[in-house]
Formats: C-alpha cells, structure tokens, sequence
C-alpha cells in the first residue's frame, strides 16, 4: 500500500477537467440513460439494444484507460470520474435488471451499500490526507464479476447459471469489502507514511 501512497502523491497529475479519457468515461455514465430507455421499453430487441449498449460502454472503459497513458492525460478528475462512472453504470443495469425481475433485491442491496460505503471512505481519505486510493487488484476483480453476473441478467441467462454467478457475485462483494475496510483502517491508524500493505 505504501507504494500506492508514493505513486498517488508523487506522480505528476493534471488538474484539466477536458481531456478525452475524462469524457469517454463522462460518455460512459451518460449512456445509462439509452440503456435504461431501451431496457424498459418492452421492444422484443430490448436485451439485444441493451447487450450492444453495455459492450459499448466497456469499449470507452478500454479507451479511456489507454487514452490517458498514451496522451498523459492522468488527471485528478480522471482519478474520480472513471471508476464513478463505472459505479453508475453498474448501478443502472443493477436496477433496471431489479425492476424487471431478473436479479434479487438483496443483491443489488449489496453492491449499492458496497459501492456507498467505498465512496464515503474515499472521500474521507481525500478530504482528510489528499490522496485519492486507487482500486486494488481484489476491487478489480469483483467488478469484472459482478459485470459478467449482470450481463448475463441482460442476456436472460437462465438459472441456475444467473443464480451462481449473482451468488459468486455478492461474495466477491463481500471480501472487496473486507478488503477496502482494512486499507481504510490502516491509513486511519498510521497516515499515509505508516501504512505499509499492499492490499
């Protein structure tokens, strides 16, 4: 985690807000709202509209990612608008699939107060120390789960193979969890020098 520290406070970071990976990843969040529109339009291409929309919105993911490394373009705005808009999205399509019966109220429950508690302790972290922590590799891991969990949603996939995924899912939800709570506590305790994980 130390490491963590030293890049995130020793890496030149822009502050510009206009730079093409921050509005990819404001492309990103926008495009809930035609996925939204088209989910709960009761097309008979609905989940086909909303599978291409999903594909799309991971493609500006990719794009802003590379777009930032090849053009220097990391950016404080950057730091927060990329995993926000992945957070939007992820709660859109968590919705929509609520709304439509798909997935179950307890695990969309999970992922929102997962993704809210992470938010509040990030913003306390910056608030409190300047630092804005990055996603960890277990962080990772469980949104590709989770995405995969709700693509299959989108898709209809049938059960049981929805049901272990969302299972698999809320699990990954958990542990992340546990996981980022640590890394709260140990900045708490000993400031950004006395941290010496790398969870």
């Amino acid at each position: 985690m130390k490491r963590e520290m030293a890049h995130a406070t020793e890496s030149p970071v822009s502050s510009r807000f206009f730079t093409s990976s921050n509005l990819l990843s404001i492309l990103r969040a926008l495009l809930v709202i035609p996925f939204v529109a088209v989910m709960v339009s009761g097309l008979p291409s609905a989940r086909l509209w909303g599978c291409i929309i999903i594909l799309l919105a991971a493609l500006t993911d990719k794009l802003d990612g590379m777009l930032a490394r090849r053009f220097n373009e990391i950016t404080e705005w950057g730091k927060i608008l990329d995993p926000l808009a992945d957070k939007i999205g992820v709660a859109a399509v968590a919705l929509v699939l609520l709304w439509l019966g798909d997935i179950p109220f307890w695990f969309v429950l999970a992922l929102i107060i997962r993704d809210l508690l992470i938010f509040a302790g990030g913003m306390f972290v910056k608030a409190r120390y300047g630092i804005i922590l990055a996603s960890n590799l277990l962080g990772k891991w469980t949104i590709a789960a989770v995405s995969i969990a709700l693509f299959a949603g989108v898709l209809a996939l049938p059960s049981p193979w929805l049901d272990m995924l969302v299972i698999a899912s809320t699990l990954m939800l958990v542990l992340s969890l546990a996981s980022y709570a640590a890394r709260f506590i140990e900045l708490v305790k000993g400031g950004p020098e006395g941290s010496d994980g790398n969870s």
